[in-house]
C-alpha cells in the first residue's frame, strides 16, 4: 500500500514538470540543442556545474540540474518565453556565470517555427 501511495505521489509531482524532465529518448531535437549549446556556449555554467554534451549530473547537483533542465525544456518547447526563462534562471541561480550562460543559450535558440511544442512520441 505504501509503494502505491509513493508511486501516486511521484506521478502527481512529475505531471507538473516539462515533458523532458524525467527521460525522453525521442526528444532528439531538445537533446541536440542542449548538446550544441554546451559546445557553442562553453563553458555552459549552471550553478557549480558545467554542462557538457551527454551531461549526467552528480547526485549532489541533481536538484540544481533538474531546475535548469526543466526551465530549459519549457523554453525549448515554447512553454515559456525567452525573457521568462532568463528571469527564472536569474532568480534561481543568481550568479553572473550562470546568467551569461543562460543569455548565450537563449541566443542559440532556434526560431519558434523550428521548435515543436512537445517532444515526439511517448513522453
Amino acid at each position: 500500500m505504501r509503494s502505491i501511495a509513493l508511486a501516486a505521489g511521484l506521478a502527481a509531482l512529475l505531471s507538473g514538470c516539462a515533458p523532458d524532465t524525467v527521460d525522453n529518448l525521442k526528444a532528439t531535437g531538445f537533446d541536440g540543442f542542449v548538446d550544441r549549446v554546451s559546445v557553442d556556449c562553453a563553458p555552459l555554467v549552471v550553478g557549480s556545474q558545467v554542462i557538457t554534451a551527454n551531461y549526467s549530473a552528480p547526485n549532489d547537483a541533481l536538484d540544481l540540474y533538474d531546475q535548469w533542465f526543466d526551465a530549459t525544456s519549457r523554453l525549448y518547447y515554447k512553454r515559456i518565453t525567452p525573457q521568462a526563462y532568463l528571469d527564472e534562471i536569474y532568480n534561481f541561480f543568481g550568479d553572473a556565470r550562470t546568467q551569461a550562460s543562460a543569455q548565450c543559450l537563449v541566443s542559440k535558440l532556434p526560431p519558434p517555427q523550428q521548435r515543436p511544442s512537445a517532444p515526439s512520441g511517448r513522453w
